[in-house]
This record gives C-alpha cells, structure tokens and sequence, in this order.
C-alpha cells in the first residue's frame, strides 16, 4: 500500500513536470533550496606545470546536458545560451583571477534539446601562484535566467621542485594531437565509463628533472574495499624535462560500481603517487546513480521487499538486468532516451545526501524519506534556537494541505519526524 502511494506521488510530480515546467511544490517565491532551479553542472579540475616560471597552470573543464539548458526555437534551429564563471579567492578572500565563458548551442531537432547524452564541453585556463584557493563556479541559463553557483576548496601545487613529479591526473575520453604534435585530452569530467563508451584514458604529465631516459610507471585499479582489481606496469621514454602520458583504462575487467585509479612512478625517496576516483555505470543511468548495489539499495521507498531481495542476490549481470527492468515498468514515456521518473527519484536522493547527512546518509533519514517521496516543501520554518524546545523543523505542502515536523532530539542535526506520515499519505492520495 505505501509502495503504490509513493508511485502516484512521483508520477504526479513527473505529470506536473510535463505540464506546467517545475515540480507542484516549486513557488518561486518559496522554493525551499535554489540547489533545484540550478542547471546541472558536471566538472573537474587539474593542475600542471606551467610554461610561466614560477606559477602552475589551472585547467578547468565542465560539460552539461542539453537537457538542463533551455532551448528556443529559431528559424528552423534550437538555441540556447549560457554563461559559465570560474572565480579564484586567495586566503584572504581577494579575487585572485577569473574567467568568464559564454556558450551558445545549436541543434536541428527538439528531441535533441531534451537529450540527457549529448553535453556542451567548456574549458578554463588560468595561471596561478601556488597557494590555497576558494574556487567559485557559478552557471547561468540566459533563457530561463536560472542561475547556479558552488564552492570548493582548491589546493595549486608548485612544480620543477622534486627530482621526478606527477601533475593532476584527468579522465579522458580522446586523445588529440595539436599541430604542433602536442597531446591534448578531450576531457571526460563526469569520471564515468559508461557501457556504451568505446574508450577511456588516464591523462598526465611527468616532470623530469634528473634526466632521466625512461621510468618505469606503475597502475592499479582498485574497488571500493582497496581489492586490487588489475595492476599492471611499463617504462616510459622521458621527453626532456616534461612527458605527456595516456594510459588506456580497460572497461571489460570493470562492472558496474565506484572504483579507484592508482598512478604511481620512481623508486626508493622518488616516489610519486596519484589516485584518481571512477565510476562505472550505463549510460541510460542518472549520473547521480553511478553505485548500482548503492541505487538498488535506494528504492527501498518504492520498490517491494521479494523486488529488493532478488536484485541483491544476483550476479552483476543479472543484478543489472533485474534493475533495468524495474525502472523500463515504471517509465512515463517509453521509447524515449531519458526515464524521468528515475532521473527524478535519483535526483532527489543526490540532494537528500546532500542536504540532510548527519550520522546517517541523507536518504535515510526521515527529512530525506519525505523529501524523496513528496519532493521539496513550499514553505520551511526553522527553529534551530528556541528556549524552551529543542530544535525543530516545519514543512508545508500548501497543494496538499498537510505540514511536517521534524525534532532534532539529540542536537546534532538528526531530525525525526513525528508526524504520522504513511497515514498521512494514505489521506492525499
């Protein structure tokens, strides 16, 4: 019965999805977090030896979806437009350098404007001292004038200091050469081999400064429990004092799941190591959903008990079999590309680890089960420094006429819902 509540309150909030452009619970006036009006940025970072004496060269790569942006019809072409800002902060706070990047978009059919595989690639280069920096990434869609930014700490390296040194390593989906002869990777930077991708690369640099002709440089792929996959070695012919490598990652030794890249070179005092995350999983999948034991364990609010239980005790393949299966019946719209009811129930666990984390994952906990369900609130009361009560937290679902509380009972951010919530539910269905 609570299964079956659940599905209707999801595939009502795809249905309004369709209909009226946003979730039933997304007021403008009152969103409850930007986090959801925000296009969908994927990125990743390196840095390298720059050709600048003293400084290190910054590299900054994103790719985004044609879905996320908004396209509008020109002519007898799609057009979007965005804008992309990446934004360094000293220690201190001062603007250290920026950029600003604006991408336009063209494509000849509307089907591709919803694409969820075809992306707009953008690059950043910036020279910087090495130091500390807050690096501010802010993204804005020029249609819908929805906007978007994020913080994390960045760390800028000095390099030539050691006798041998290994730059940032990247993901990469190509390798091209320049017409200089110069490797250049076309970047991956979501860090995922789907299945349908024909390649993958390890991409770096190795600095050489005690000349030597050739380094014996060493891989390992590892899963999540440090279990060595595959390890394998090869020397490599040094190129003066800076050598561009690409290593191909083989994809048939790898199943679905979260794994880790080990680059290391040199012997004895010389030792320089890399570890670089990546995740493996069908290109039909959210991208939030890149763990497959973790996603089936994240339908516990939809899926039923004999359901859960197959999924877990089968072998990968079938395991993913079963798992496709699942989601191919519950589709809104078969025949097409993107599933929305999955991208919508994974969106909304990505944000509930996000938001509600505390001494358990965010989509375990009663916020992020309510959030999963009912998606985001119209309204939130927060009390977090009442006198006479511990802190508390008040959702409205105006459409619904009902309200949520959740009691932080210990103080550290774990709030329990008191409210009767599945009765609740079996009342709006």
């Amino acid at each position: 019965m609570k299964k079956n509540i659940l599905w209707v309150m999801i595939i009502t909030c795809i249905f309004l999805i369709f209909y009226t452009g946003g979730l039933v619970s997304q007021t403008p006036e009152l969103r409850y977090d930007t986090r959801d009006e925000a296009p969908n940025l994927f990125y990743d970072i390196m840095t390298m030896a720059s050709e600048d004496t003293g400084l290190t060269t910054f590299q900054f790569y994103s790719k985004i979806a044609y879905d996320e942006l908004q396209f509008v019809k020109r002519d007898n072409q799609y057009y979007a437009q965005y804008e992309l800002s990446v934004t360094v902060f000293d220690q201190h706070g001062d603007q250290a350098d920026g950029r600003i990047v604006r991408k336009e978009i063209f494509v000849n059919s509307f089907e591709e404007t919803n694409s969820r595989k075809k992306f707009d690639v953008a690059s950043v280069t910036i020279n910087l001292k090495p130091a500390k920096y807050e690096l501010l990434v802010g993204i804005m869609d020029f249609d819908s004038r929805k906007t978007g930014r994020r913080k994390t700490q960045l760390t800028v390296p000095a390099y030539f200091h050691e006798p041998l040194e290994l730059s940032d390593v990247i993901l990469a989906d190509r390798i091209v050469s320049d017409s200089s002869g110069n490797q250049e990777p076309v970047p991956n930077v979501m860090g995922n081999y789907g299945n349908q991708q024909e390649s993958l690369f390890l991409w770096f640099e190795v600095y050489n400064l005690i000349e030597l002709d050739s380094v014996k440089v060493n891989y390992r792929i590892l899963n999540l429990k440090d279990e060595e996959i595959r390890s394998y070695s090869e020397y490599r012919r040094l190129e003066g004092d800076r050598t561009q490598v690409a290593v191909h990652i083989p994809r048939e030794e790898l199943s679905a799941g979260k794994y880790k890249l080990e680059v290391w070179l040199g012997k004895g005092k010389t030792v320089v190591k890399r570890v670089r995350a990546l995740s493996v999983h069908w290109m039909d999948m959210p991208a939030y959903a890149n763990d497959l034991d973790k996603a089936i364990e994240q339908l516990k609010y939809i899926a039923e008990g004999k359901q859960m239980k197959a999924m877990r005790k089968a072998s990968d393949e079938k395991k993913s079999e079963l798992f496709r299966e699942f989601w191919n019946e519950k589709d809104p719209t078969p025949g097409t590309e993107q599933n929305e009811l999955m991208e919508e129930y994974y969106r909304r666990v990505d944000y509930s680890n996000a938001a509600f984390t505390s001494f358990i994952e965010g989509w375990r906990s009663d916020r992020g089960m309510v959030y999963i369900i009912l998606g985001a609130p119209n309204d939130i009361e927060r009390h977090p420094f009442e006198v006479d009560s511990k802190p508390y937290e008040i959702w409205s679902y105006y459409q619904y006429n009902r309200q949520f509380i959740f009691v932080d009972e210990t103080g550290f951010g774990d709030y329990r819902l008191i409210s009767p919530f599945w009765e609740i539910l079996s009342e709006i269905r």
